[in-house]
C-alpha cells in the first residue's frame, strides 16, 4: 500500500480486479483462454515469467494471469460474517486477490483461481507468488487536459 500511495495511486479493489481479469474471454487471440486454464491447472516450480510476458487482455491489462496473487484494498466482508475492517489490525483488511479458503498448499495454483474458493492471507505472509498492482481513479475530463 505504501509503494502504491508513494507513486500516488493505490492498491484496486476486490470488484476492480474482478472486473479486470474478466475480460480474458473477450480476447481476441482465441487460445488465451486455454493457456490460462492449463498454466492453473499445471503448477510449476519453474521461476515465474518474466513481467509483461503473458498477453494483454481485452482491456489492455497485462500479467493477470500466470504471474502471481495480488493483493487488493478491500476485504471481502461476503466472506465474514460481521464487519472486520474496523477491528483495528490493518493486516485484517487486506485481501489477497486469487487465495483460497479450502486449499492448504499456497502452489497449487489451480485450487486458487475462481473466486468463490478465496479467502485472506496476512499482511506479512510473504511468498514468491505474491505480489500487487497499482490502480488508480479515472481522470476528470478537466484534471487529463491539465497533465
Amino acid at each position: 500500500r505504501a509503494y502504491s500511495e508513494w507513486r500516488g495511486k493505490r492498491l484496486p479493489t476486490t470488484a476492480e480486479w474482478e472486473y479486470a481479469a474478466g475480460a480474458g474471454n473477450g480476447h481476441p487471440d482465441p487460445g488465451v483462454s486455454q493457456r490460462i486454464l492449463d498454466w492453473y491447472g499445471h503448477p510449476t516450480h519453474l521461476p515465474l515469467p518474466s513481467i509483461g510476458s503473458t498477453a494483454a487482455d481485452a482491456r489492455g491489462v497485462w500479467d493477470l494471469h500466470g504471474l502471481v496473487w495480488e493483493w487488493v484494498e478491500d476485504f471481502n466482508s461476503a466472506l465474514i460474517t460481521g464487519e472486520s475492517r474496523a477491528d483495528g489490525d490493518v493486516d485484517r483488511r487486506f485481501f489477497c486477490a486469487g487465495g483460497a479458503q479450502q486449499a492448504t498448499d499456497r502452489n497449487d495454483y489451480a485450487a486458487f483461481m475462481r473466486y468463490a474458493f478465496r479467502s485472506g492471507l496476512s499482511g506479512k505472509d510473504c511468498v514468491s507468488s505474491l505480489g500487487f498492482r497499482c490502480a488508480r481513479d479515472p481522470l476528470s475530463p478537466t484534471s487529463a487536459d491539465t497533465k
